[in-house]
């Protein structure tokens, strides 16, 4: 199982080997270079590395000394280690162990009978008594999906106590949600008819205003136009009084001069018949 020490430095005081763990180091290594001989033997070594972070001295993380020393990563890596493990049960009791990692790889995290129990039955139901990994991988898919649903009859019992209580409760949601669409429904259709008929009102006041503006504006054009030719009557009558003020005056004056003048020339013909009658 991977933990924090595997992704980060070491947490050895001391990086170096010494010589009983470079000898050890050295085993394990041959046997992972060695052709890797099983993916046994090859899980097993790596995971005495990783445990004693013999990989220290040249790498700060066991990540990088797969990847650095043996080109594999992380995954493939712990892919081998948890092959080892599950070998490591099978071995005890089965009498045909896997030959291949992916032969154990679906085992991985269940229980150790129930990887026994599936080895066995992937041995015997093998044409050859060699099962592939995808075989392995269908039982254990069975055997998960018949342990996740597998019910005794008293947790039925109370399931289906609950669906029915649940279906009870749902029903009666789901008929109160009706009523209040109902209801809703008919408040929103009765809105719509306040507003519909509200509508009509206002466009009905709306032209009355029109009508009432039209009016008003012909009125105050024809009062405008009234005291327009009002003014203008006083102003043309005011201009008037003054020329005919001025035209009186100057016929007054011509009527005095005309009075003058005859009354002169009475003068002149007076003394002319004084002078006639006179020779």
């Amino acid at each position: 199982m991977s933990t924090a020490n595997d992704i980060l430095e070491s947490d050895y005081a001391n990086a170096q080997l010494d010589a009983g763990e470079k000898a050890r180091l050295e085993e394990l290594e041959a046997v992972i270079e060695q052709g890797l001989q099983t993916f046994y033997e090859v899980g097993k070594a790596l995971d005495e590395i990783r445990e004693k972070k013999l990989y220290r001295e040249t790498h700060k993380t066991f990540d990088a000394y797969c990847r650095d020393k043996w080109g594999i990563a992380r995954r493939t890596a712990y892919q081998f280690i948890d092959a080892a493990h599950v070998m490591e049960n099978l071995c005890a009791i089965a009498h045909k162990i896997p030959t291949k990692e992916n032969q154990v790889r679906p085992l991985k995290g269940l229980p150790s009978e129930l990887q026994i129990q599936i080895w066995q039955e992937a041995v015997e139901s093998a044409p050859n008594g060699i099962p592939t990994g995808a075989a392995v991988q269908r039982l254990v898919d069975r055997r998960v999906s018949s342990r996740t649903t597998r019910r005794t009859s008293g947790d039925a019992s109370e399931e289906l106590g609950q669906l029915r209580l649940e279906n009870q409760r749902l029903k009666e949601q789901l008929r109160q949600r009706d009523l209040d669409r109902e209801r809703r429904a008919a408040e929103v259709a009765a809105e719509l008819e306040r507003l519909r008929e509200e509508n009509r009102q206002l466009k009905a006041e709306l032209r009355q205003r029109d009508i009432d503006w039209e009016r008003r504006l012909a009125y105050e054009r024809e009062k405008i136009r009234e005291e327009l030719r009002a003014e203008i009557r006083e102003e043309v009558k005011a201009e008037y009084e003054g020329q005919i003020n001025t035209l009186t005056a100057q016929v007054s004056s011509l009527t005095q001069q005309l009075a003058e003048m005859t009354a002169k020339y009475e003068a002149v013909l007076a003394r002319l018949e004084a002078i006639e009658g006179k020779k």
